[in-house]
């Protein structure tokens, strides 16, 4: 039995029993994302051609970049429409956005605001588990990733592509699928998502996941896609920023 699959039980009766409220009342204000994009951003941009305090407002591809307070690089990507999170039934409609697509493709707002470019293998993008988050709104972290990620990774650059392989990286296990192709070429990582198991489309808050960037062995770039699942035996909360680095050491 996957990991994913023995924890969905537990997941689905952590729904019944509202085990998500505690998440939201964590946040000083849960919609505080929310607020920020549809109070401040979208109508300064309309108003003023000025998405501040946003860097960028896309509403070709309906999404907004903002610097997170956190970290000296760190950027989310945050749609400019109501979505709840990476449980939501929207992600996985056929016309949905590419959100991780546009996450890697802002990913040069991180080099410039380190004054550097970076190696594509030190960048990622992430979004935690529905146990995880402090907001009621998606948002993709933009960041460093944490310096031995590359390396632990390098062990799986021959693994066939397009597939979930399990793996084991801080002692815990997860699932890797490795994507090659500088960019993700119309794959969306939450509908890679929902293919680990039957079960996963109706269970996707229980995942969170990474794209980190790569370069290949043989020289051809891609990315790793990691999901790692809710276990609430372990204690683990589907947390992928604990691979990111906000200090870009």
């Amino acid at each position: 039995m996957t990991k994913l699959m023995s924890v969905l039980p537990l997941y689905a009766a952590a729904l019944g029993l509202a085990a998500f409220a505690p998440v939201a009342q964590a946040a000083a204000n849960p919609d505080k994302l929310w607020q920020i994009v549809s109070q401040e951003c979208l109508p300064n941009e309309a108003a003023h051609g000025n998405a501040a305090p946003c860097k960028v407002v896309d509403p070709a591809h309906n999404y907004v970049m903002l610097k997170d307070r956190r970290g000296i690089a760190q950027y989310l990507l945050i749609p400019a429409t109501r979505v709840s999170g990476i449980d939501s039934e929207q992600l996985l409609q056929a016309a949905a956005p590419s959100y991780f697509a546009s996450a890697w493709g802002q990913r040069h707002l991180v080099e410039d605001a380190l004054g550097r470019r970076l190696p594509r293998n030190m960048i990622g993008v992430e979004i935690n588990s529905a146990v995880s988050r402090s907001q009621l709104q998606l948002h993709l972290h933009v960041d460093c990733l944490r310096a031995d990620l590359p390396q632990l990774l390098n062990g799986y650059a021959n693994i066939a592509p397009d597939r979930w392989t399990p793996i084991t990286i801080d002692g815990q296990r997860h699932r890797v699928m490795r994507l090659v192709g500088a960019d993700l070429n119309g794959k969306d990582p939450f509908k890679l998502a929902a293919t680990i198991t039957p079960a996963a489309p109706k269970m996707m808050g229980a995942l969170s996941l990474l794209l980190a960037g790569a370069t290949f062995s043989d020289g051809n770039e891609g990315f790793y896609l990691i999901a790692n699942a809710v276990d609430f035996d372990s204690g683990t909360r589907g947390d992928a920023e604990a691979w990111m680095d906000h200090d870009c050491r």
